[in-house]
């Protein structure tokens, strides 16, 4: 995790290079720019991931017919559920991949961006430009809460788009209990990281939003069968 976080700091510190030299030298810009570079890495998740969810809901009227035959029997109807899966090829844990790949991105950038800012701990930084909009610190949590809020919305959003099934009470009910668990946690994480997962939420909306527009997204994976 060290090494990570180490290289999460030098390539914070690489894309601010990078606004320096197009003359608007600023933190902010710089995490936005990683966010990018993060996303694009990711794409290929992405893609299958959605092409994933696209068959899942294809296979909703089924699922929902072996869950009426044997609502009785939640372990049998389980067992069917995945038989279905196998049976018509698709890993509903493939939805994960993103998240996991994910999650230690975000620990080490937590823990990079605790001692980013810290000019004592990391005096190649430019305080001068450790501001972002109406933050003071990008280093520090947000002091009007703005971004807490932005980051619930953004996680609402993502999570919306990716329901497999809207009709689903538990995914009804994790589409506003995550958005509002994250942003109150979001309230205590640096003002940077907040920038991040708004950054990164929207872009994966976008994404979401573009990917669907493609008629052949799972035409392909159907005609391959």
């Amino acid at each position: 995790m060290g090494a990570l976080v180490h290289f999460l700091s030098q390539s914070i510190q690489f894309f601010y290079n990078i606004t320096q030299s197009l003359g608007v030298p600023n933190y902010g810009l710089a995490i936005i720019l990683f966010t990018v570079a993060v996303k694009i890495l990711l794409y290929p998740l992405t893609y299958k991931q959605l092409k994933s969810m696209r068959r899942m809901q294809e296979l909703q009227p089924k699922v929902q017919e072996i869950q009426k035959r044997f609502k009785n029997n939640p372990e049998k109807a389980q067992k069917a559920i995945l038989e279905l899966y196998q049976t018509e090829k698709v890993n509903p844990f493939s939805g994960c991949l993103p998240l996991l790949v994910q999650m230690p991105i975000l620990f080490a950038l937590f823990s990079a961006l605790r001692s980013f800012f810290d000019p004592a701990a990391n005096p190649a930084v430019n305080m001068e430009h450790a501001n972002f909009l109406w933050v003071p610190n990008l280093g520090r949590p947000d002091p009007y809460f703005l971004l807490p809020v932005l980051v619930a919305a953004a996680t609402f959003l993502q999570q919306r788009v990716s329901m497999v099934n809207p009709q689903d009470q538990s995914q009804r009910t994790m589409l506003i209990v995550m958005p509002l668990l994250i942003g109150w946690m979001s309230t205590q994480f640096s003002a940077g990281l907040a920038l991040y997962w708004v950054v990164f939420s929207l872009m994966g909306v976008m994404e979401h939003w573009l990917l669907r527009r493609q008629p052949g997204l799972v035409k392909e994976e159907v005609s391959a069968k």
